[in-house]
């Protein structure tokens, strides 16, 4: 009992001391089970001086600390291609062992051809035989295990001249050699030869062009000289020639706007090409009309030359570009026996064409015995020469 009374005593002074201050005890709220604090700015004073500034930190970039990465970095590895492993191309020897080098093959005639290539193949060699632009033979042979080849067979009849032997391993190996076809002139077939010009001789476009030759058994009596360009295909100029044979000489006159390059020299007898006609061909060089050093000089005549005491003999042949178209000829003793004395001279004058003849006349009292004739034109550079041995009968 004693305690609860000073209990409400205490409780009653405490009331009391409160009412007399004026204010009344505020509630108490219930408790909650989240307590939230809410946080009141404070007031700023105003002032009337102008705000301060608050100093902001200065950003200053910096270069990144370097990596072992970056100090050390990984290789780039491009892959390397698988390479196919090739087989070197040997080195090929082709040669030519039969016919040898410039024996004269007949038309007609059966021919052995024999060789060998190195190091040994199977693969096919090809062999040609040409002239100009006929060809004799053209075949493939396929060489034994040992690289040795060989094969006969027949040359075309139609066709002689220089022929060019040529046997090839494709791009791999090749060899040459010349080799003249002629036709048997013991038969009774269509022969005919030429003996001028001779292989790689000049002609000049616009002048007369001469061919010497022999001839039997021609085909209607008759047999046609021309010249062929492009390949030897195509005629720029011809002549025929009415003959039953013989020996013979011709010419024909070039085109002055003929184009220099290769060219042949060409007798045929018979329809070009057909049936059992014959051609004998030449390979020469074409010069050009203007051309400054197309300079010509050609004798005519054929065979050997005999000048008689008292007697003309006729000479002629061809001057191309010589100056003011004048020839000189001089005849004079054999300067071994006879010191080089003079029997006699002229001066032949070329047309248009550069055809040139002349009669030239030998003394009654010219001596006998060998002789030189020289026909010359030009002076200089320009200077042509023709001597030949002759003889000077009684």
């Amino acid at each position: 009992m004693k305690k609860r009374f000073v209990f409400f005593v205490l409780v009653t002074i405490n009331l009391w001391w409160l009412a007399a201050c004026g204010g009344s005890p505020a509630p108490v709220p219930e408790p909650t089970n989240t307590a939230v604090a809410e946080a009141i700015p404070p007031t700023e004073t105003a002032t009337d001086a102008p705000p301060t500034a608050t100093p902001t930190a200065e950003i200053i970039p910096t270069e990144p600390e370097p990596t072992e990465e970056a100090l050390f970095p990984t290789p780039e590895v491009t892959p390397t291609p698988t390479l196919t492993p090739t087989v070197a191309t040997p080195d090929y020897n082709l040669t030519i062992v039969e016919p040898a080098p410039a024996t004269t093959l007949l038309a007609g005639r059966d021919v052995t051809f024999r060789g060998e290539v190195q190091p040994p193949t199977t693969d096919p060699i090809s062999l040609t035989l040409t002239i100009g632009s006929f060809t004799a033979v053209s075949t493939q042979i396929t060489p034994a295990d040992d690289g040795r080849w060989e094969l006969t067979t027949t040359l075309a009849n139609a066709a002689s001249g220089p022929g060019l032997l040529s046997v090839s391993l494709g791009d791999l190996a090749q060899a040459q050699q010349t080799n003249p076809i002629a036709f048997d002139s013991s038969t009774d077939e269509p022969y005919i030869s030429l003996v001028q010009p001779v292989e790689g001789e000049t002609a000049v476009a616009g002048y007369t062009f001469f061919m010497q030759g022999d001839s039997r058994n021609l085909i209607d009596d008759a047999f046609t000289i021309g010249v062929l360009v492009d390949d030897c295909t195509n005629f720029i100029a011809a002549q025929k020639i009415s003959l039953s044979g013989g020996l013979w000489y011709g010419f024909v006159i070039l085109p002055q706007n003929a184009v220099a390059g290769p060219a042949c020299a060409v007798a045929y007898t018979g329809e070009y090409g057909e049936g059992a006609w014959r051609e004998t061909i030449i390979p020469i060089q074409l010069r050009a009309y203007d051309d400054p050093q197309a300079v010509l000089l050609k004798l005519g005549n054929l065979g050997e030359l005999t000048f008689n005491a008292g007697q003309a003999t006729n000479l002629f042949g061809v001057a191309a570009n010589v100056p003011e178209g004048a020839v000189d000829i001089m005849l004079e003793l054999d300067s071994v026996g006879g010191n080089g004395r003079l029997v006699t001279s002229g001066k032949a004058f070329a047309d248009q064409f550069g055809f040139w003849a002349i009669d030239l006349d030998v003394p009654d009292d010219a001596p006998s015995g060998p002789a030189l004739l020289t026909i010359s034109t030009g002076e200089g550079e320009s200077y042509q020469e023709i001597r030949l041995p002759v003889t000077i009968s009684p």
